[in-house]
This record gives structure tokens, sequence and C-alpha cells, in this order.
């Protein structure tokens, strides 16, 4: 589902205004930034919760010309389902990739 989607059904099941949604989600996607970068976990009841891990710079080598190179650091979301995600999910046999 993109995000056209999302804010379709979320329109058709609210009965807001397409710029109303627009708004809520935006805010909603700063609060999230907000709480991530200061490395706080956010639990959405019933579905899970999101968990920043900061990955500290590393050296790494270029296989292809060899170079040395510095990747800066990082913080990377974990994802933890709840337990009535999982229930409502039941036996998924479909793999997600995460990367």
């Amino acid at each position: 589902m993109d995000y056209k989607q999302f804010r379709r059904r979320l329109c058709e099941r609210s009965g807001a205004p397409a710029a109303n949604i627009d708004a809520l989600t935006e805010g909603f996607a700063v609060v999230l930034q907000r709480a991530f970068a200061d490395m706080d976990s956010v639990a959405v009841p019933a579905f899970g919760t999101f968990t920043p891990v900061k990955h500290n710079e590393e050296e790494s080598v270029d296989l292809s010309t060899g170079r040395r190179m510095l990747l800066p650091p990082e913080i990377r979301l974990e994802f933890a389902p709840s337990a009535a995600m999982l229930r409502r999910l039941g036996d998924v046999d479909e793999v997600i990739p995460t990367r």
C-alpha cells in the first residue's frame, strides 16, 4: 500500500477531507522523527513497538577498488509486533525481507 491508497482509505473511513489527513500524517511523521532522534521507542497499541538502534561509524573496504571508506553513524529502526498483531496475522507463509 502506498501513501495515496493509505490516504484514500483514511478519507473514506473517517469522512475527513484529504487536507486534514495530510496534515495529520505529516504531524505524526514529525513526532516519530523527533522521538527516534532522541532514541525513544514508540509503541503503537495493538500493532507493535519501533525501537531505534544506533550503529557507530565503521570502516569498510570497497571490494571493487580496494579503497577504505568511513561509513557515518546511523540510526536504524527495529520493529517488534505486538501479541495482538501476531494473533491477527495467524500463520503467515510469506516472508517479507527487511532490506
